[in-house]
């Protein structure tokens, strides 16, 4: 009957038909004895479906299936271990997709060491430093009028989101405010002129509240998602404040950019309409599809295998690596989660993988840890990264 019911439920967790109380009940059955063979075929289904391999990933699609064919080969006197298939379901309602480590079919996953200690995913907020230094913490600050700034009002729509309204087009002086995000935080707000702008975890933008004739000019740091609104009138130019700062000249498009601090480069992605890209001397104007990378001599140059899905992962609510290495993930995951990494070793894989940035950070160190090589520790909100122990 419980192989029945598992099948049941894991059918309706395909179509996203799974309410609350049926999802704590899939979790119970798939620790229960007796239902590997159906967890087996679920995950050989999963492994086989068009959205798994539709990461672009055939080679790891065929590792892992050939993997499974070993240990379940017949006569299935061994077949998948119990707790490895139940990993691979629980990581898919938590969220996770898959992981694979680069070069390493076959490791057997292990258990991240967070029974005691855990970090929530960060959510929706921001800070907001208005024109004469005020600050207002947007976590615990109530919908509705929160400031006005010369003839613009700031309205806060929901948990972190804000609105610049200019009440009349009368003159006024021209007054900047600054959004930020600290680190677990993320945010969007729409700008006066209706553009709107997403802020990753350890950003921010100053604006004007309210933009005057000419040019339109925001300044920004870490990383940012924008569609501006189409003025032709008045061209949106987009400053990084970065150690090699970038001037970005915008009519109407959509575009990431991404300037933390942390990292060595630059990054423009252009999905639509038309941008141009200024460093020093050096300018490059970007068509639909392109990255630029403006490197730390100057230098502007064009991402010949840009991923586009991999850019705008973040703010769709996903974390997707493709061949990153640990250093890079981990920076990723110190910023939207809030911890300290320290690596008591040297570890140098590359992973690929996708999982939800609304998972606890054990869910993704979990999958971190099961595609092998890698061992963590979490003590309060620091992360200590080791070589996988022999």
């Amino acid at each position: 009957m419980d192989n029945q019911e598992l099948a049941v439920l894991l059918d309706k967790y395909t179509t996203g038909e799974l309410s609350p109380s049926e999802r704590i009940r899939l979790a119970e059955l798939i620790d229960l004895p007796g239902n590997e063979g159906t967890l087996e075929d679920f995950v050989r289904q999963v492994m086989t479906s068009d959205d798994f391999a539709g990461l672009g990933e055939p080679r790891v699609k065929e590792a892992i299936l050939s993997h499974l064919d070993r240990r379940i080969a017949p006569p299935r006197r061994i077949s998948l271990p119990r707790y490895a298939a139940a990993a691979a379901i629980l990581l898919l309602l938590a969220g996770g997709f898959w992981l694979w480590r680069a070069g390493r079919p076959g490791t057997q996953p292990g258990v991240a060491q967070q029974a005691a200690h855990d970090v929530a995913p960060g959510h929706e907020g921001a800070i907001l430093t208005l024109a004469d230094g005020k600050q207002i913490v947007l976590d615990s600050s109530s919908k509705g009028t929160l400031a006005k700034q010369g003839n613009t009002a700031i309205t806060k729509l929901g948990a972190g989101e804000l609105t610049y309204q200019a009440e009349t087009t009368a003159a006024a002086e021209v007054m900047y405010n600054t959004l930020s995000t600290p680190r677990g935080r993320r945010t969007s707000v729409v700008l006066s002129d209706g553009t709107r702008v997403w802020l990753n975890a350890a950003s921010s933008i100053k604006f004007p509240t309210a933009f005057t004739a000419g040019t339109r000019v925001v300044e920004i740091s870490g990383e940012a998602w924008f569609e501006v609104a189409k003025h032709p009138s008045q061209p949106f130019i987009v400053r990084t404040l970065h150690s090699d700062p970038l001037e970005i000249q915008v009519l109407g498009t959509s575009f990431n950019i991404t300037a933390y601090s942390d990292e060595d480069a630059v990054s423009t992605t252009l999905m639509e309409g038309s941008v141009k890209v200024v460093s020093g001397s050096a300018a490059k104007l970007l068509t639909p599809g392109q990255q630029l990378i403006a490197k730390s001599d100057g230098r502007l140059e064009l991402n010949p295998a840009v991923d586009l899905q991999k850019v705008i992962a973040w703010k769709e609510g996903n974390f997707l690596f493709r061949g990153d290495e640990l250093t890079s993930i981990m920076r990723q995951l110190s910023r939207w989660y809030d911890i300290d990494v320290h690596f008591d070793g040297a570890v140098s894989d590359h992973y690929t993988g996708k999982i939800s940035r609304q998972v606890n950070i054990s869910q993704v160190l979990k999958m971190l840890q099961a595609a092998g090589g890698v061992e963590f520790s979490v003590q309060n909100k620091e992360v200590k990264v080791l070589p996988r122990s022999i």
